[in-house]
């Protein structure tokens, strides 16, 4: 095991590229946003608006 104490986040992925989130280049598949998405915010998955 790593010496290296990992967050949360690093283990999280993304479902369509693989990438971990950090590193995810994805389009939001609602939207096409990418950095202003809103689709999905306080883990309510509203599909768009």
């Amino acid at each position: 095991m790593s010496s290296k104490d990992n967050s949360p986040d690093e283990s999280i992925t993304c479902d369509i590229c693989g990438n971990v989130i950090e590193a995810c280049t994805c389009s939001c598949p609602y939207c096409g946003e990418r950095d202003s998405c809103e689709c999905c915010l306080y883990d309510a998955a509203t599909g768009g608006g």
